[in-house]
């Protein structure tokens, strides 16, 4: 059937939940080819409840279990229950702006885009540390206007939609791969993507497409910043399909070690004397590439 499921993959965060589908009542626009499926991997919560209390106030909406944990396996789940011929992915932590349905439908029925992304913006529950960038969370902007995406850029898993055809033929998203469970991982999006354009499938960026996305309090932590660069590294590597020697696990150990002691007697100056330039960010400076050399030789 023409029009698009909106798939949001969501466990034990009803509140958030709620917030997403409530973007979604407000839009400034409805139509009777989108559905929304609330996809509920494992959530120990009150999020069934909280999805069938939302039924009598936005049409078409569903809700699935998924037992195995992952992302992947919930977005998956997703599009085997889908019944239209476009499928959309967003965050249960996010929220749409009020054009997004939009400028959706109007993007599959006027590109000969085979997948597309958005852009999205942070918001906050709470102040963030002075040591965050101001656009921390908010995405690079592709590209300027409506169009098609090299093969080094992909669209972001959090705001993107493909026809469900091509996401099928190219196997759909890897399991061992991005979330899963307390795993902090990703780029299962940007597998998917290479894959299609394997097949010869386009994959474009929509700039006024928007949605906000959290920022949560945990990722203001240290911990979490070099567990996301360590994931980032494993990550990658697995996308790759390629297993590493050991003399090259060796060789990139060292070039780890080499890079860490040079950023750190070079950007010492910096936070020493250079305003807003907090130790934090010269703990992440510096350990940014070792930490995801950490992920890709432990893979």
């Amino acid at each position: 059937m023409n029009g698009c499921s909106i798939i949001i993959c969501t466990q034990s965060r009803s509140t958030l939940l709620k917030s997403c589908l409530q973007s979604f009542i407000t839009q400034n626009q409805i139509f009777d080819n989108i559905e929304y499926i609330v996809v509920d991997n494992q959530s120990t919560d009150n999020t069934k409840e909280v999805t069938i209390s939302f039924q009598n106030k936005l049409s078409n909406l569903y809700y699935v279990f998924e037992e195995k944990i992952g992302l992947s396996h919930a977005r998956n789940k997703g599009v085997e229950v889908s019944k239209y011929n476009w499928v959309c992915f967003m965050d249960d932590d996010a929220l749409a702006h009020a054009d997004f349905n939009v400028v959706m439908l109007e993007t599959i029925n006027q590109h000969l885009f085979d997948g597309f992304g958005g852009m999205f913006y942070p918001w906050y529950r709470t102040p963030k540390p002075k040591w965050l960038s101001p656009i921390f969370g908010q995405m690079p902007m592709l590209r300027s206007d409506i169009g098609i995406l090299p093969f080094n850029q992909h669209a972001a898993g959090g705001i993107c939609a493909f026809n469900k055809l091509k996401l099928l033929k190219a196997g759909a998203f890897p399991p061992d791969i991005g979330m899963r469970g307390n795993v902090v991982g990703y780029g299962e999006e940007n597998y998917l993507q290479d894959k299609m354009r394997a097949n010869g499938d386009i994959i474009g960026f929509v700039p006024n497409w928007k949605m906000d996305h959290l920022v949560a309090e945990y990722k203001y932590t240290l911990n979490w910043q070099l567990k996301r660069f360590i994931g980032k590294g494993r990550d990658k590597q697995l996308s790759s399909g390629k297993k590493i020697s050991v003399s090259k696990k060796m060789f990139l150990s060292f070039r780890a070690l080499t890079i860490l002691i040079f950023y750190s007697i070079k950007l010492l100056p910096k936070v020493l004397f250079k305003k807003k330039y907090y130790i934090q960010n010269y703990i992440l400076d510096v350990l940014n590439y070792p930490c995801m050399i950490i992920g890709k030789i432990t893979v």
